[in-house]
């Protein structure tokens, strides 16, 4: 079935956390001294994508790029940049020349956009991701007569994770348990035997499961509740009935449940749970089902799947990278979507540009002092 498909997909985003970035897919931010900036994000098109006319939008993963986004095309391994539409004969020379396992991940498609202010670019992110999170920024100078620090913040948050969640994850996790599941900190194993770390870990993901299977229930069953004028003779009334939804949402049952085939299971869990087949009749449609979660997990979906690795070029020497790593010029902060759902995603880099003309202001100023200082003195030795 479909619905089993798309729950597949859900479960194994969220339990086995992929969070590893591929290395093909980054997004590139320019932070410049006087607080213009760009932004270039990379990743693997599909044909129709790196084929589409200039005047067309776009989207990759969740992510929508308009006319406005500059486009080119490469090939992996090659730093030579084509301009965008891709024509068919590049396509196909393309996919004769890798193998069929190397295909998809052999072109790499680059947007690109300039911008006068981190706000503007914050804004054009939570744009392309269609609000499903909100970036902020801001750039802070620090004028230090000998050099000039600059800060960079960038934050991204889910806007409303009660869109995508209905169930509180503070209600079978704590928040560091939490963060470290779906961001590896705080570090909880430190200083736990491999058999320990198992142990905590299995009891992390069978509340990180139960968590998952709550929010299931607790959509299907706010579904039937819409739809309670179409069940016959019903065991309790439609206020008695979603007074109980956080009694069965909670319930042992729903913590055991298989999501993987979590339908017909919640079918009969409400059939126990009433002692009645009353709202059976209601699951009997498997389509409008599959529909409704391809829906409600479309979002998270898009979430799981947005994977870049982040990487900052700030003015300057990097003197403070935050949680980033430093390479070279560029900071790197290695992130996955599911690392929002305990708390934003926080980026702090700091950078030091020396101001090379206050050394030269400075000497000259000393220079000078001296020059005085000796000229008083002869004048003072002739007179």
């Amino acid at each position: 079935m479909k619905t089993n498909r798309i729950l597949t997909i859900v479960a194994a985003a969220v339990l086995l956390m992929t969070s590893c970035s591929n290395d093909d897919e980054r997004m590139l931010t320019i932070i410049n001294e006087d607080g213009t900036c760009s932004r270039e994000m990379t990743f693997h098109p599909d044909q129709e994508t790196v084929m589409a006319s200039l005047n067309e939008p776009i989207q990759s993963n969740g992510l929508h790029f308009g006319p406005d986004w500059e486009r080119t095309w490469s090939i992996k391994g090659d730093s030579v940049r084509h301009t965008c539409p891709m024509s068919e004969l590049q396509w196909d020379s393309l996919m004769n020349v890798w193998s069929e396992q190397d295909k998809p991940q052999t072109g790499l498609m680059h947007v690109k956009r300039q911008y006068q202010n981190v706000n503007e670019m914050s804004d054009s992110l939570t744009q392309a991701v269609r609000h499903l999170f909100k970036a902020t920024a801001s750039f802070d100078k620090h004028f230090k007569w000998f050099y000039t620090d600059y800060t960079y913040k960038e934050a991204l948050a889910i806007t409303d994770i009660n869109q995508i969640f209905p169930v509180p994850l503070d209600r079978f996790v704590n928040a560091d348990s939490a963060s470290y599941w779906f961001t590896g900190e705080p570090n909880l194993a430190e200083g736990l035997t491999g058999a320990e770390q198992k142990e905590m870990l299995d009891d992390i993901e069978a509340r990180i499961s139960h968590w998952l299977n709550a929010c299931t229930m607790s959509f299907v069953y706010a579904q039937v509740w819409l739809h309670y004028n179409d069940v016959k003779n019903p065991p309790v009334s439609k206020e008695q009935y979603i007074a109980l939804k956080d009694s069965i949402v909670m319930s042992p049952a729903v913590r055991n449940m298989d999501l993987f085939n979590s339908i017909s299971q919640i079918s009969n869990i409400i059939k126990d749970f009433y002692q009645s087949d009353a709202y059976t009749p209601l699951f009997s449609d498997s389509t409008k089902w599959e529909r409704m979660l391809e829906t409600k997990y479309k979002s998270f979906n898009n979430l799981a799947t947005m994977k870049p690795m982040l990487d900052y070029v700030m003015p300057g020497k990097v003197i403070d990278a935050g949680k980033g790593v430093v390479d070279g010029n560029v900071v790197r902060y290695r992130f996955s979507g599911e690392r929002l759902i305990p708390h934003p995603f926080d980026v702090t880099i700091t950078s030091r540009v020396t101001n090379v003309w206050a050394f030269v202001v400075t000497a000259l100023v000393i220079l000078l002092a001296i020059g005085c200082l000796f000229y008083r003195r002869i004048r003072i030795r002739i007179f």
